[in-house]
């Protein structure tokens, strides 16, 4: 899979990472033909929500190369919502140097 993510969809994509991990604990990522697919599921499995994120949400997006077949991986939801806060608190910063 290959996927590139710019400017304001960033945001996007983790505020839909950050309401999915109100629910559960795992990130569910599966590359479709027809986009993104993110999900979880509580740990009761009472709970489950998706988002399908299309391939023109992406500057650039592959779900397979060709001959490849269309891989899934499970990433724990506290290790991927790092990489989202650690952006917010990185343009925070910004903002405040172009202030002072």
């Amino acid at each position: 899979m290959k996927c590139l993510v710019t400017g304001g969809n960033v945001k996007v994509l983790g505020k839909a990472v950050h309401s999915l991990s109100r629910i559960g604990d795992e990130l569910y990522l599966e590359p479709l033909e027809d986009g993104l697919s993110l999900r979880t599921v509580n740990s009761s499995r009472s709970a489950y929500a998706c988002f399908l994120f299309a391939p023109l949400f992406f500057q650039q997006y592959q779900a397979a190369t060709p001959g490849q077949d269309l891989l899934r991986c499970k990433i724990l939801m506290k290790h991927f919502s790092t990489v989202f806060s650690s952006i917010a608190s990185e343009r925070k910063t910004d903002r405040k140097d172009c202030m002072g």
